[in-house]
């Protein structure tokens, strides 16, 4: 998040796009967590979408994959929101922009 990419806008834009073909898919294979039947892609994609936007905001995110309600685990993953949360923090303080 220190060049002039904007990263919370490229994730949501991704977002939409695996939305749009969210209809086709039999399986979902993440990077990180469990995999899913067709039934949970769309799921997913508002849970993400919902996250970025808490982030992006500067909400906390009510999100049971980030605080006391991760699984046994996934703890770690506080830890990467704080860090991106600090770092978009710093972004906006440096661009004059809300966040």
């Amino acid at each position: 998040m220190n060049d002039t990419a904007d990263p919370i806008e490229d994730y949501l834009a991704a977002l939409r796009l695996l939305d749009g073909v969210a209809g086709d898919v039999d399986v979902l294979v993440p990077g990180h967590g469990s995999v899913g039947g067709a039934d949970q892609v769309h799921a997913r994609i508002d849970q993400d979408r919902a996250y970025v936007h808490a982030l992006r905001d500067a909400h906390v995110p009510s999100d049971p994959r980030v605080g006391p309600s991760a699984k046994p685990g996934w703890e770690w993953v506080s830890d990467v929101h704080n860090g991106q949360a600090q770092r978009l923090a710093g972004r906006s303080e440096r661009d004059g922009t809300p966040g």
